[in-house]
């Protein structure tokens, strides 16, 4: 069983960790292709033929139930690794350059070379794929690498602890264990770039120390990331999807949602689908037996009961504050279930989903990000001003994530176009994470830089150019040559381009052809005779398929006019749409 006290390193044995780890990179092993795949390939290993223990490490620390470990955790990472293992010729060859005709000749290239020695700062709540999954890019850059673990998960830390050195190179990758003293004493090192996954007062403060060595940082924070559920939304799968995505990991997801906005005619239809997806999640004890079994099993085949602990009391206490100190309503669910505790219980450090309504924009619950189980429900009046106002706040917190849900392609599109955040998702929440190819990070407060398969390797590389101009080409460059002749400066002009733009200026910015309002999309105008042509050919098909079918068969028009209605009817469904 991995050891639950976190088995801290001394400053002494940190400084030997980095003139190990100095060494190995001025080494140059880790630029070589063979290191790299080599590395990738151990890792996949270490993931692989660790498991089980890995499983039983992540549920000592956070008592999360089987399904979560594996999907949240393992799955991820491992994909990551076979992405760049997959890739990882095409990434590291340089890449040609499209240029002008003339500077062809000098081969012009973009070479992604390692930043250098790195430090990869891993965050608690998803121990392992927030600390291996930017190990990936790291190792496919070419670097030597530094991970410090969590302290907050002190199993998980001391088996990575031990399973990295065990599978990796010890020479260029290993771990620091221990808590503020350790990181304070890593960060007086000099690294060539920094990966931290945390929260943003953290974030900052590296941020800081970066700054008095220009370190380059990636920095994956969090935020108040919000559900904006629009009127036409298929109210009961935006409730099953929020709820999931909520209660994952006890909502201890820095994309987790969290607050939802709906317009004030919807919230009561909000709530109620809610309540109907937490009895399907959670039903009553002893009803067929399934309680929690949307959680997966314990691998022994039975229902699997636990539901992920807040991580320690410090958290737990915060929490529970927020709940004595909010002015919203807290909404009686009634579950009866021992999936989830009733109340909050200090003993188990477990929270259950609770939905909080009638919550105002200053309320307790809307200052920090809550980083727990509670969702606070806030209202909008669906005018345009309110409507405006509600996603101009989202701009100020820049959030990692929006979700929006509705139907209206044209209203989600708006609200794209008038927000900024990290991500946006529509209809779903977290898939973002795990989608092969798209880059995950935030943008303002939330976070600086992205990773995820070849942004993880853009993450942990430098754009170096390379040029190499022939010795025989001489002659085209005589003319930059002093001393400077007039024919000299016009075969310059010729050689390097007139480098004009067409047209004249004009101080004047061009206006909105097609001003994106709102308030239009809310109250559409009626339709004019345009959109019904369609409906009006369709319609005059219908006859005339009706009369030559007729002639040749009196059982025909009854078959052809049951298929042209289902078309007519979809001819609508689209024209109201």
């Amino acid at each position: 069983m991995p050891s639950t006290s976190i088995q801290c390193t001394s400053p002494d044995q940190i400084k030997q960790i980095y003139a190990t780890v100095s060494q190995g990179h001025a080494s140059g092993i880790t630029k070589s292709h063979e290191w790299r795949e080599h590395q990738l390939k151990q890792l996949a290993y270490l993931l692989q033929e660790n498991e089980a223990i890995l499983e039983e490490a992540l549920t000592i620390d956070l008592g999360r139930p089987r399904v979560e470990n594996h999907v949240g955790e393992l799955v991820g990472t491992r994909n990551e690794v076979l992405n760049a293992l997959k890739n990882l010729k095409k990434w590291i060859k340089p890449q040609s350059v499209k240029t002008e005709l003339t500077w062809l000749i000098a081969k012009p290239r973009i070479s992604h070379e390692p930043k250098g020695i790195v430090a990869i700062f891993g965050a608690w709540n998803y121990p392992i794929a927030l600390l291996m999954g930017p190990l990936v890019g790291a190792i496919a850059g070419g670097n030597s690498i530094i991970l410090k673990p969590s302290e907050n998960c002190p199993a998980t830390s001391n088996l990575l602890s031990t399973l990295v050195a065990k599978y990796l190179d010890p020479n260029n990758i290993c771990v620091v264990n221990g808590g503020p003293e350790q990181s304070t004493t890593l960060l007086d090192c000099r690294f060539d770039h920094i990966f931290f996954t945390g929260g943003t007062s953290i974030g900052k403060m590296i941020a800081l120390k970066a700054a008095e060595t220009l370190t380059t940082t990636t920095l994956e924070l969090g935020g108040k990331s919000p559900v904006v559920v629009l009127d036409d939304a298929n109210f009961l799968v935006a409730a099953r999807r929020i709820l999931w995505a909520k209660g994952l990991n006890a909502g201890q997801t820095c994309i987790a949602p969290d607050y939802v906005l709906v317009s004030e005619q919807s919230e009561s239809k909000l709530i109620e689908a809610m309540k109907k997806v937490l009895k399907e999640f959670f039903p009553r004890d002893g009803q067929g037996n399934k309680a929690t079994s949307t959680h997966g099993d314990n691998g022994t085949g039975a229902p699997d009961s636990r539901f992920c602990k807040i991580i320690n009391q410090r958290h737990f206490e915060r929490l529970t504050r927020y709940l004595s100190e909010t002015k919203g309503e807290v909404v009686k669910l009634d579950l009866d279930s021992s999936a989830q505790p009733e109340v909050a219980d200090p003993n188990s450090l477990k929270i259950p989903i609770t939905l909080i309504r009638n919550v105002q924009h200053d309320d307790v619950l809307m200052r920090d990000e809550l980083f727990g189980p509670l969702l606070p429900i806030l209202t909008y009046d669906n005018h345009h001003e309110d409507i405006v106002q509600c996603l101009h706040r989202i701009n100020q917190s820049a959030p990692l994530a929006l979700y929006a849900f509705g139907q209206n392609e044209q209203k989600l599109e708006f609200i794209r176009k008038h927000t900024k955040s990290g991500q946006f998702v529509c209809n779903d929440l977290l898939i973002q994470f795990n989608i092969p190819g798209l880059p995950f990070g935030g943008v303002g407060t939330s976070g600086t830089g992205n990773y995820h398969g070849y942004y993880s390797f853009l993450a942990f590389t430098y754009e170096r150019p390379l040029v190499n101009f022939p010795f025989w080409a001489e002659i085209l460059l005589t003319s930059r040559y002093p001393p400077y002749t007039a024919m000299k400066f016009k075969l310059l002009q010729a050689l390097l381009g007139p480098g004009k733009v067409k047209g004249k200026s004009n101080p004047t910015p061009p206006a909105l052809t097609d001003p994106q309002d709102f308030k239009r999309l809310l109250d559409p105008p009626a339709p004019g005779w345009l959109a019904y042509l369609p409906l009006k050919l369709s319609a005059f098909a219908v006859l005339l398929a009706l009369y030559y079918s007729r002639r040749h068969d009196p059982a025909g028009p009854l078959a052809l006019l049951s298929t042209l209605k289902k078309a007519q009817d979809h001819l609508q469904r689209y024209i109201s749409s």
